[in-house]
């Protein structure tokens, strides 16, 4: 999970003197809301994907926290007028599930997710650090912002699941 998790932020990181180009690109062929959307479409079928394999996470308490999960998804990136930033909540939320899913097995589930969520702000912090540096990109608090969001979420919505498969102990009798 370490080689992932690292492997993904190298990812992100390379790809930002990138990033830009192409989304220009996009832009200018009218196709980057599209892009963005077949992004999360993807990403959302990835994520169906690999709750759902678990029969645990089809029970009724899964999916109604799942739904609960979408709309606060939705509700954080919708108002959004730039595709791009919604983008950060692909990234930064895989990076949070990895960090959550490396952290050591010692350590107590808050611990865990606090854990995760220090290191999404970090490495998202890394990510605007970087962009300082390119002479195509800019330094942006805002985006620090919506990548530690992004993985706050993600956490949420991982703690969510993991809850809500609980089974509830039968009444005293």
């Amino acid at each position: 999970m370490r080689v992932a998790l690292f492997a993904t932020i190298l990812f992100i990181y390379s790809t930002l003197g990138l990033v830009r180009p192409l989304s220009n690109w996009l832009r200018d062929h009218n196709l980057l809301r599209l892009a963005v959307g077949i992004s999360f479409a993807l990403a959302a079928t990835a994520m169906a994907w690999l709750i759902f394999r678990d029969p645990r996470n089809r029970a009724p308490k899964v999916v109604a926290s799942l739904i609960v999960i979408a709309g606060l998804y939705g509700a954080a990136i919708l108002p959004m007028s730039s595709p791009e930033e919604k983008i950060h909540f692909i990234e930064y939320g895989v990076v949070a599930l990895l960090a959550e899913g490396s952290a050591p097995q010692r350590w107590s589930a808050t611990k865990k997710y606090l854990g995760a969520a220090l290191f999404v702000l970090a490495a998202g912090w890394g990510d605007e650090l970087i962009q300082a540096l390119l002479p195509s990109r800019y330094y942006d608090l805002r985006d620090v912002a919506f990548n530690a969001a992004a993985g706050v979420i993600a956490l949420v919505a991982l703690a969510a699941v993991r809850f809500s498969r609980r089974e509830t102990p039968a009444p005293a009798v």
